[in-house]
């Protein structure tokens, strides 16, 4: 008989967002089991740039500081130029968000980020993350079944059946309450629920050479890391590198044609000469490394739900909910790891029994929304503008989508949903989409800001000072100068910790509250509700208690 194993949550696929469920469902000590078909990462880099919040979500998880140790060192979006060869003339520098101040030469500025993240945003290749990821994991005690492929699944009210079979193929079967699919764009769970996508769809493939070739590092020195590349030989090609020694050539056609790549490991290196811009007598083929080829579908695709109908027990992460081409933005894996934070903490909180189901359908209405709104943010600027001309996508919103500045796209989008109260004007409803973090005030919906504290030891003297963002994790927290809130409130959020401002005043003014308000901010630090000041016709706990009962979904006592 079939070994038979009992979790709470299965995720299917372990690639670096099955990894991040995985990771943050550890953290909340959620049991669960993760199956993937392959035994390691791929041998592609695939994505390179981890962005400010996708680093404050590993903050959280005590990760920061090792992925930062993997880093190349460059921060901020990817420079690119125009150019027949690489050693050839450079010209035209194009920039993710447009010309920087009028002027398309140069470097785009770079933002300071100090005042927004206690985090910088790094480069580390997905092949160098997702082991950092693994074993972080399992030293929280999670499962993790590399090797095992998924056969079947089905779900019914009281739970899901996954049979899989293991590295000797052997079947087993798994049954959790919920399942999370991260099996990719080409998600086999996704279409067994008959859920469709919408988007600009598939547009093209694209082939790709990885290699290794010292004699080319040198022009990493001008600071560019990305070249497109027109010349004889090559019609439509892209160069990049990974700051590791390692590039990849990639290459497709304007009418969308992909022919195959060259069998051979000679006529392949022919190709990289002729982009490189050397001819053999000067680049032999010893000078050349390949060391992977392959092909990927160039798309753009949401799901049209993000969870399956009643019984509601299937979700989709990453690729699965989204295929969001590589991009200068990070809107493509950093999107679906912000996907399986918001995802963990709700499955923990109705694991335990602290919320209702009913909290689940949140995650759809509130990343849903982000992903569509990047999808269009990747084909409305100038990168990927020209795979949708004289697309029914293009006629239909090119004139309706302008460019959003790349940091409130990242850290300044509000989540509209049954988690978040709106308690009065100007918060929810009426609010734009997205704004830069610090033109937001404390609204519900919004990202709670970053502002340094320190801590009060229990002699009044200062301690170490930390992020308003390290107090957020596993429980819901109550932030307030006020001491009036607190009392019976410790019964239902985390208020253990007392800290005070570095800079006077920041508190109220970031927030939007006054000396008596108090704000109400969810597990993934978002803010749920807020009190510009202490109600005086009823009494603190009853405020926050049916709040809570409303934004975290308590079940009826």
């Amino acid at each position: 008989m079939a070994p038979h194993l009992e979790t709470a949550v299965t995720i299917v696929g372990g690639s670096v967002v099955g990894l991040s469920t995985a990771l943050f469902l550890a953290a909340q000590k959620v049991p669960f089991i993760l199956i993937e078909r392959h035994k390691g990462s791929s041998p592609h880099p695939r994505a390179i740039g981890w962005t400010h919040r996708t680093m404050e979500l590993f903050r959280s998880v005590g990760l920061e500081q090792a992925i930062m140790a993997e880093s190349s060192g460059k921060q901020g979006k990817p420079r690119r130029v125009k150019a027949k060869t690489l050693n050839g003339e450079w010209y035209e520098e194009s920039h993710w968000g447009g010309k920087p101040g009028g002027n398309d030469a140069g470097a785009p500025p770079r933002g300071d980020f100090s005042s927004l993240t206690p985090v910088q945003d790094v480069a580390v290749s997905q092949d160098k993350l997702e082991p950092i990821l693994r074993g972080r994991v399992l030293e929280l005690g999670g499962d993790l079944r590399l090797g095992c492929t998924m056969t079947s699944w089905s779900q019914d009210d009281d739970g899901v059946t996954v049979t899989a079979t293991d590295p000797d193929s052997a079947p087993f079967t798994i049954r959790s309450q919920y399942l999370v699919a991260c099996d990719g764009a080409h998600s086999h769970i996704r279409a067994d629920l008959g859920i469709p996508t919408t988007g600009v769809g598939y547009l093209r493939t694209v082939r790709s050479i990885l290699f290794r070739c010292p004699a080319i590092d040198h022009h990493l020195e001008r600071g560019i890391h990305q070249w497109s590349l027109s010349n004889d030989v090559l019609d439509s090609a892209f160069l990049v590198t990974y700051s590791d020694g390692r590039w990849a050539l990639m290459l497709d056609s304007p009418n969308g044609t992909a022919n195959p790549l060259p069998s051979s490991e000679a006529a392949q290196k022919s190709l990289l000469r002729a982009a490189i811009g050397s001819p053999e007598s000067t680049l032999p083929d010893s000078a050349i490394t390949i060391l992977a080829h392959g092909q990927w579908d160039l798309a753009g695709s949401v799901a049209a739900s993000f969870s399956s109908s009643k019984p509601g027990r299937v979700f989709l992460a990453g690729d699965a909910a989204h295929a969001l081409p590589p991009n200068r933005g990070g809107y493509g894996a950093n999107t679906g790891i912000a996907d399986a934070h918001n995802l963990a903490w709700k499955l923990a909180a109705v694991w335990r029994g602290l919320s209702k189901p009913s909290l689940l359908e949140t995650y759809d209405a509130e990343r849903r929304a982000v992903a569509m709104l990047r999808h269009d943010q990747i084909f409305v600027r100038p990168d990927y503008r020209r795979y949708v001309a004289g697309t029914e996508w293009e006629r239909e919103h090119l004139g309706q989508v302008e460019v959003l500045d790349d940091v409130a796209v990242e850290l300044g989008q509000v989540y509209r949903s049954s988690a978040v109260v709106n308690l009065g004007k100007g918060e929810g409803e009426g609010l734009p989409d997205v704004r830069r973090p610090e033109e937001w005030k404390g609204q519900p919906g919004t990202k709670a800001p970053h502002l340094w504290f320190e801590l009060v030891k229990t002699d009044g003297t200062s301690g170490e000072e930390i992020s308003s963002l390290d107090l957020f994790g596993r429980e819901w927290v109550l932030l307030s100068e006020d001491g009036r809130w607190r009392g019976e409130v410790c019964r239902f959020v985390h208020v253990g910790r007392v800290v005070r401002e570095v800079k006077q005043g920041e508190f109220g003014e970031r927030f939007g509250v006054g000396v008596s308000g108090a704000v109400l901010v969810r597990p993934d630090g978002y803010i749920a509700a807020r009190w510009e000041s202490i109600p005086q016709t009823e009494d603190a706990r009853e405020i926050v208690k049916r709040t809570l009962s409303q934004v975290a979904h308590w079940p009826s006592s």
